[in-house]
């Protein structure tokens, strides 16, 4: 919720009482990271937890506060329908030109329009898209990194696990040891 909307900063905006209730489980944090006791791990793990669903509701409020505000946007229709195509379509459409088909605009226009607004390319949007969920699934799930890059409709291992290098600067086995569900296990 927090970090997937690769379209917009993964920002929010805190009143005041949510202000009082992330200082409340920051003080926690720090309180427990500075005397550790049984169960040390497990607490802090729930804090941050607590801390993330707090954020995630928080910004989920916000969301829908633009959504009921359309007017708000400034975003042109295309952009809303690439983004819902992106989000339909990422799995088995990587390419600019597969989008640009399916709005039935040249790509260099929707690449000019895309540029302008989002400050990226197109092919960075989708490439961007692709690694939230390959990270999801490398974090979340023991699916071997073939299975996944099946799913993501990459036919060879080899050559997702070097998009992904290169988009997320670690491996998807490096990266699955490092923050996976395989590692709170240990």
């Amino acid at each position: 919720m927090l970090f997937n909307n690769i379209y917009n900063p993964p920002f929010l905006t805190i009143d005041e009482k949510s202000s009082y209730t992330f200082n409340l489980l920051l003080e926690q944090i720090t309180t427990e990271m500075q005397n550790p006791a049984l169960a040390h791990y497990e607490l802090l793990i729930s804090y941050l937890k607590i801390f993330l669903i707090t954020a995630s509701r928080l910004k989920a409020a916000q969301q829908t506060d633009i959504q009921i505000n359309p007017e708000k946007s400034e975003e042109p229709f295309i952009l809303q329908n690439l983004k819902n195509y992106i989000e339909t379509n990422f799995k088995t459409k990587h390419s600019a030109s597969d989008y640009a088909d399916l709005l039935n605009i040249s790509a260099n226009a929707l690449a000019k329009i895309t540029k302008k607004h989002f400050n990226k390319t197109l092919t960075d949007l989708i490439s961007e898209r692709i690694i939230i969920e390959a990270k999801r699934e490398l974090y979340l799930t023991n699916k071997a990194v073939k299975e996944i890059a099946y799913e993501l409709g990459y036919a060879d291992e080899y050559y997702f696990s070097r998009f992904f290098k290169n988009n997320a600067d670690i491996s998807p086995q490096a990266y699955r040891d490092t923050v996976g569900i395989a590692r709170a296990t240990v």
